[in-house]
């Protein structure tokens, strides 16, 4: 299989190769150095991973608060929020939680808001404490907010006001504490039993310390629900240890980098690193990279409530932002804003992409859109707290079209075939990830569990190879889930929708290639001989009563005959596809 390289031989990217990096982390994983690796067993596993790591994510924040104090951290619109101020803020916000609502180790909380400064307030208190926080997807419909909020069993329920209207009469039914983040004033005056605002719930303990309570590194941190090939989303389940390997990784490539940098005389840049969220924090990109990695790093971050390009044109120029990490869409839609030249956009050095596969020829287009700016990517997964593999920026150039290059010796990779044997260089196959950074299992599914890993290696779903120096190249996926701009959805999930309809008969759900998105839901529905009316709009509409709006289908085919079988009686989906995709 070739690799794809861009004819880039005039670019020269300011920054040291893979080669060089690697040097100064082999160097840095040795023993009494800073990033010391030891060979650690759990469940009977062997696993590569720190000597040492803050005891649980509080002790992270609190090394952070005291080594940049009063510095900014989080800018929302005309907020500004140091680390000390935020990490105080979190620590009245605990207090409320154990001295109010008895929340104790393990009890799950969940967060269901857009990007806020209360959404890091609360997970910061939530994991200080030992209980779990639970970020849920805000675009979810009524329907999948509460069948993730049972199946989880939360104690109590965190939200801003759209979500309040969302859910209220449902988590009244069920008598689940609800606190409020910037409540319209309709809410503050007409507060119900059981129900907090936020800022009055923080006022309460104005002051107050954070509880001392003794929380391990292996306790459960966090439950992410992500949608996979299986219907339903399933809760992946973290412990303080996994999150803070990911995090710690990423911290030592950074060292090594800079290392790396120096030694060959590259000037670092001259603005203070500093970060736009642009992505939710209810995915670990938005939680993990841009959070949790800014706060242990001292980078400012300018948080996005919801994504406007030109809105980020000009955050960029006013903060100084460093650092870009996007669904490709959002770097695509940045170069091709057309009022880009009217901002200066100089401190810009490093435009990532996560979430969704960037098109190879999109690494040339931003080199030449934003001078500044080196192009580079990462892959990880909710089940890897995203950690995976990172590419650029010199590497990007070369090999455009590969995920990355796995961070030694933390993150192992191999490729297996259908038997699960190891396949060599260059042979596609299921690429399967092992690192102390992989979730412990999901949420209350044993099956799921199991299924989802091989001696220690989580199975991704993803079809690739890797090439003679180990870089990662995906080239399909195994598992049945569409990407949608970084947003997974299960057509399984989709299909099961649709055929609450009384008219439809059979479903077919696939992806259909979209140029912004990468891919967007489409479906073939068989209805039967029926003389009631049935379109394309209804069905539309009806998932969307069930279903958040990027799951529902932006094209649906709507036949008066069977779909197509294979000879194991199975839905056809690949003549499907070829049929109406072509």
């Amino acid at each position: 299989m070739q690799n794809m390289v861009l004819q880039n031989q005039d670019i020269k990217i300011d920054a040291a190769s893979t080669t060089s990096v690697l040097k100064e982390l082999f160097v840095l994983t040795e023993k009494g150095q800073p990033f010391e690796v030891i060979n650690k067993v759990r469940e009977d596993i062997n696993y590569q991973a720190f000597a040492t790591l803050p005891e649980n994510l509080n002790a992270m924040f609190k090394t952070a608060t005291y080594t940049y104090g009063d510095a900014d951290f989080i800018i929302f619109k005309d907020e500004r929020h140091s680390f000390r101020s935020l990490y105080q803020e979190a620590s009245e916000f605990a207090c409320a939680l154990v001295e109010q609502y008895q929340i104790s180790e393990g009890d799950r909380i969940t967060i269901s808001m857009r990007n806020y400064p209360e959404w890091i307030i609360a997970f910061m208190a939530i994991t200080s404490i030992g209980a779990i926080a639970v970020p849920l997807n805000a675009w979810w419909q009524q329907e999948e907010f509460t069948q993730v909020i049972a199946h989880c069993d939360a104690k109590l329920a965190i939200v801003d006001d759209k979500r309040y209207d969302l859910l209220a009469t449902c988590l009244e039914k069920n008598d689940t504490p609800v606190i409020i983040a910037r409540p319209s004033l309709a809410q503050t005056e007409t507060i119900k039993r059981n129900v907090e605002t936020f800022d009055g719930l923080v006022a309460k303990y104005q002051g107050q310390a954070m509880p001392t309570l003794a929380v391990s590194s292996d306790a459960i941190a966090t439950i992410f629900y992500t949608s996979g090939s299986t219907g339903a989303p399933k809760g992946a389940v973290s412990s303080h240890e996994s999150i803070l390997t990911a995090i710690n990784t990423w911290v030592m490539l950074g060292v090594s980098a800079g290392a790396a940098n120096t030694k060959q005389n590259i000037e670092p840049s001259s603005n203070a690193p500093a970060a736009l969220m642009t992505v939710p924090l209810f995915h670990v990109t938005g939680c993990h990279t841009l959070f949790l990695l800014s706060m242990i790093m001292g980078r400012k971050t300018v948080m996005m409530p919801y994504w406007d390009a030109e809105e980020a044109l000009r955050l960029i120029e006013k903060e100084n932002v460093t650092y870009f990490n996007g669904v490709p869409t959002m770097s695509m839609e940045l170069m091709n804003h057309p009022n880009k030249s009217k901002y200066d956009l100089s401190s810009l050095n490093d435009i990532c992409a996560g979430g969704a596969a960037r098109p190879p020829e999109h690494v040339r287009k931003i080199y030449d859109a934003f001078k500044s700016g080196n192009p580079s990517c990462g892959y990880g997964l909710t089940e890897t707290n995203a950690l995976g593999a990172v590419n650029g920026p010199v590497d990007y150039v070369q090999k455009p079209n590969s995920a990355g290059l796995p961070t030694p010796p933390i993150v192992q990779v191999e490729i297996l075939d259908e038997n699960d044997q190891v396949l060599a260089v260059g042979e596609p196959g299921e690429i399967v990830i092992k690192t102390m950074a992989n979730i412990l299992g999901y949420w209350r599914n044993p099956q799921a569990t199991e299924a989802a890993f091989i001696n220690g290696y989580f199975r991704t779903g993803d079809i690739g190879f890797l090439d003679e120096d180990g870089f990662i190249y995906i080239v399909d996926r195994a598992k049945d889930i569409i990407i949608r701009g970084g947003e997974n959805i299960s057509c399984l999930e989709v299909e099961s929708s649709l055929y609450k309809h009384a008219l439809v008969g059979e479903v077919s759900v696939f992806a259909l290639p979209d140029e912004r998105l990468g891919e967007v839901v489409g479906a073939v529905v068989y209805v039967g001989n029926t003389s009631a009316e049935i379109t394309e709009a209804i069905l539309q509409e009806f998932v969307a009563e069930h279903l958040a709006k990027f799951k529902v289908p932006r094209k649906i085919w709507i036949i008066n005959e069977n779909l197509p079988r294979l000879g194991s009686g199975k839905i056809d989906k690949r003549t499907l596809k070829e049929t109406y995709i072509s």
